[in-house]
């Protein structure tokens, strides 16, 4: 057509019709061609790979979790257990063991059982959360042990209770210690921060403990931690009785100086906190 404003032949572009518009295709996002993932429970945790039949599934003692033969292992007279878990079997309760270990080698046992490590920032207290999982009741890690009743004339506060890790509040006095093991005698040290290395005999872990008790009693009875020269730099309520690694500083008690990174004063990174005894 011609239009009267400019004399030029304007062609109007004709609309497509609807009818003949091509057809649009949709994906869902959420298909996939590919074939989804066996569940866990057919796969193997340790490599992924898929179990072909169930006779190649393994289940490990101590996590629970599947495994095929090549991650898991049974060496006579142990049941079955996954690589992991192999380390730390026959460990329980030997905190040296477990100090020798790596923190990977640490952190890989844990998530296995499902327990959370964001919070722990130094390698004795992943060991902590070892110690407590192989003792907890649940924990099918711990070798069975047989429970011995208590004679019916016998406190049961004096000595720590069988299966539950040994405390110095378990204790009701000096005479009490001699009933304890060797194995207790370590535990109470090293929740302590008391090094015991060098002790050959039991005898001197012994000592060790009973003068640990002398502190904490004579602490008690004297009725505060003392002049406030001598209490902790951070909660300012126990006695100084702790030395920071490597620096050697002591400012904090035993309980804030496992929870420091770094030296409040020096800025030195912390290797470990040691408990010391004031003369």
């Amino acid at each position: 057509m011609f239009a009267s404003c400019c004399n030029w032949l304007c062609v109007e572009a004709e609309q497509p019709d609807e009818d003949h518009r091509p057809p649009q295709s949709y994906t869902n996002s959420a298909f996939t061609s590919q074939p989804s993932p066996p569940p866990p429970e057919h796969t193997c945790k340790a490599c992924g790979g898929p179990f072909d039949t169930p006779a190649k599934k393994h289940i490990c003692v101590d996590c629970k979790k599947n495994y095929c033969s090549r991650c898991s292992a049974q060496l006579e007279p142990r049941p079955r257990l996954c690589h992991t878990c192999q380390r730390f079997y026959g460990n329980l309760l030997e905190r040296a063991e477990l100090m020798k270990l790596k923190v990977k080698e640490l952190r890989d046992y844990l998530h296995l059982h499902e327990v959370s490590t964001h919070l722990c920032r130094e390698k004795e207290e992943l060991v902590e959360l070892v110690l407590g999982q192989q003792s907890s009741p649940s924990s099918g890690s711990a070798p069975e042990t047989p429970t011995i009743d208590p004679p019916s004339t016998s406190d049961p506060e004096e000595v720590p209770v069988l299966g539950r890790r040994a405390s110095l509040s378990d204790l009701s006095g000096v005479d009490d210690i001699e009933l304890l093991s060797v194995r207790q005698l370590k535990e109470i040290l090293a929740r302590n921060f008391v090094n015991y290395k060098g002790c050959c005999e039991k005898w001197e872990l012994m000592e060790r403990v009973t003068r640990l008790y002398q502190d904490q009693q004579n602490l008690l009875e004297s009725g505060g931690p003392g002049p406030e020269e001598n209490l902790c730099r951070i909660c300012m309520d126990s006695p100084i009785d702790c030395v920071l690694l490597e620096c050697g500083h002591m400012i904090t008690c035993t309980k804030c100086g496992k929870r420091m990174s770094e030296c409040p004063i020096c800025r030195q990174y912390v290797i470990r906190a040691v408990h010391v005894f004031r003369s």
